[in-house]
């Protein structure tokens, strides 16, 4: 878990004019009020929209869903956003958040030259040394303003070295927040996996909207609980057999009682080059008419349903938590509901500091080989820049995975882990994967932390082949919280 983030606080207050006073713990900016405008410029502009004014040829030659662009379009927003943050009748205080994370790892495939790191943004391992180092930063002005932004240096690569792995500016008004920028997604209560969404694959340059904190019904309806409502809109990479398709996500979540938490997902591909388009009010019909229709409305959808629950055991043993979750997903839809089911389920005990977590994922259908993550006209399937954007396991595959942290000494934590992975269940050869890992992490009071990780990895049948194959992963890392 990371460590509690230590704050560095400025102020902004809306007298007018820009200055920057440096003084102990930050500075003062103040702007006039004209951010409505402003952000809405940024997001016509970094969204690659036909505006061809010579200030959008120089600092927006390439749109914000190149990956390099995004550098420009976040460091354009931020400056906007420090000279036309709306006036408050009282100053507004700015804090910083800032990480720095730099890994070397030791990496020997006996017959391979990379593997995907799974649940790690798209990034992959290479035979031989990796060197990674991030840099995260995050500017909040109150809850009304956030720009996260997260360089990102990777070697070896393909592409470049140097990219930003996320990046957004988030802005909030009347309990809606809007996000636009570089971001992943994780829905659903799983720990090691999601069905429908995760950080598996690269993350989306995305537009995304949502309530900004739990809100009730209003009158009598509040007791019914909290609720909260969250989509997004984003598009794919051009390289797959419809380019640029569209990935529209919608999630409403439901706490009836603090215990108990209910998940409502669905997700649609549509769209790219050489497919019709959809309309708002298209997204609604593909909502509430008959599924699998055809024309334009012949998509790709997945759904599901997920519960969270935390049983009342500390009642009983003072200092215990156990938490139940699960997760019930759709490849397809009959009669409203999802069908081709895949199902995570899984349990977390904690006590002072020790936490074991126990998880099973399974999205194997009979009679219906490889169904999940792909489609009958989607051919590139539910990947984005080829990496599943649901559970890492991929399709027709169940994966069993168990992990114990414990803390043993002062400033002192470990923990290890298995993992049981079969692939490929509706051919006569399955893929088998088995795993045994351990870390063991030391922190510092100021915000340091040193780490290392080993993990065996054991593989059989190898891309449905006759090979077997053993790799071993060393990785040291240390990070720095400010």
């Amino acid at each position: 878990a990371d460590t509690t983030l230590i704050r560095h606080g400025c102020q902004h207050s809306g007298n007018g004019g820009l200055t920057g006073l440096y003084r102990q713990g930050g500075f003062q900016i103040s702007g006039e009020p004209a951010s409505p405008l402003l952000i809405f410029f940024w997001i016509y502009i970094s969204l690659g929209l036909p505006f061809d004014l010579p200030i959008r040829k120089a600092l927006f030659s390439i749109d914000l869903f190149e990956e390099a662009d995004i550098s420009r379009s976040l460091f354009f927003a931020s400056f906007l956003v420090l000279i036309a943050t709306p006036s408050f009748s009282s100053p507004l205080i700015a804090e910083s958040d800032s990480r720095f994370e730099t890994s070397i790892g030791g990496v020997a495939l006996e017959r391979q030259e990379r593997r995907l790191r799974e649940n790690h943004f798209g990034e992959e391992w290479r035979d031989g040394i990796n060197f990674q180092a991030a840099l995260w930063n995050r500017l909040s002005f109150g809850e009304r303003l956030t720009l996260v932004i997260e360089p990102v240096v990777i070697t070896p690569r393909d592409g470049r070295d140097l990219y930003f792995r996320r990046g957004s500016l988030r802005l909030v008004l009347f309990n809606i927040a809007l996000k636009v920028g570089r971001d992943s997604l994780w829905w659903g209560p799983g720990r090691h996996g999601a069905l429908l969404l995760s950080n598996n694959a690269f993350p989306f340059d995305i537009i995304h909207v949502g309530t900004a904190s739990p809100f009730r019904l209003p009158g009598l309806l509040a007791r019914l609980g909290l609720f909260e409502v969250e989509g997004f809109l984003t598009r794919l990479e051009e390289n797959r057999d419809f380019p640029r398709a569209r990935l529209f996500g919608l999630r409403l979540v439901y706490q009836p009682l603090e215990a108990i938490t209910i998940g409502i997902s669905r997700i649609t591909m549509f769209g790219g080059e050489g497919r019709p388009g959809l309309r708002l009010i298209d997204i609604g019909k593909l909502y509430f008419n008959n599924p699998n229709q055809t024309g334009k409305f012949e998509v790709n959808e997945l759904a599901g349903v997920d519960l969270r629950l935390d049983l009342p055991i500390g009642r009983i043993l003072p200092g215990h938590a156990v938490e139940l979750y699960g997760e019930y997903g759709g490849e397809d839809e009959a009669g409203f509901r999802p069908s081709k089911p895949a199902l995570l389920v899984g349990l977390e005990w904690r006590h002072e500091g020790l936490r074991v977590r126990v998880e099973h994922a399974n999205n194997h259908v009979r009679n219906a080989p490889d169904v999940w993550y792909h489609h009958s006209i989607y051919h590139s399937g539910y990947t984005y820049r080829g990496n599943i954007i649901g559970h890492h396991m991929g399709s027709d595959a169940k994966d069993l995975y168990l992990r114990m942290d414990l803390p043993f000494l002062e400033r002192w934590t470990g923990g290890v882990d298995l993992e049981g992975e079969n692939r490929h269940l509706s051919s006569p050869v399955h893929e088998e994967i088995r795993r045994l890992g351990g870390d063991v992490t030391y922190s510092e009071g100021t915000g340091l932390s040193y780490s290392a990780r080993l993990l065996y990895e054991q593989i059989r049948n190898l891309n449905l082949s006759s090979e077997n194959e053993r790799n071993l992963y060393g990785v040291l890392t240390a990070t720095w919280q400010f």
